[in-house]
């Protein structure tokens, strides 16, 4: 009994998460005049905690977190808003995504690519919590 106490204890603390990496999404971004003009393709990944085992008790997918749904709607935010700094950005969109899809937190990782001569990538990834 105390071993299924135990284990129960443990599953109730327990986080499950769902992510979705690369999501890309066309955006103006940028300070300068010129970056504003033009359409940037910036990838998000997402991470996303929640609890997976309502859905999977009863193989629902009405109880899972729809994760297309997520997908689309961070794309479509993209494109409707801009912002000048992807930290503006990135504090939006998580916004967005903790009072739509009621996740417990999420970790957004926002990558814009090679937009420091010489570097690879540049971005950042903050996490939040309901």
């Amino acid at each position: 009994m105390i071993e299924l106490l135990q284990a129960n204890e443990k599953h109730t603390n327990s986080v499950d998460i769902v992510y979705l990496k690369g999501i890309r999404c066309d955006c103006k971004i940028g300070v300068w005049d010129w970056e504003k003009q033009l359409n940037q393709t910036l990838v998000i990944d997402l991470e996303l905690g929640t609890d997976i085992s309502i859905a999977a008790a009863d193989d629902d997918l009405n109880k899972a977190l729809d994760y297309q749904a997520v997908a689309e709607r961070v794309q479509a935010f993209a494109k409707d808003n801009q912002f000048e700094l992807i930290e503006t950005m990135a504090e939006r969109i998580a916004a967005m995504v903790l009072d739509e899809f009621k996740p417990s937190w999420l970790r957004l990782k926002l990558d814009k690519g090679a937009a420091v001569k010489g570097v690879k990538q540049v971005g950042i990834c903050i996490e939040r919590s309901a």
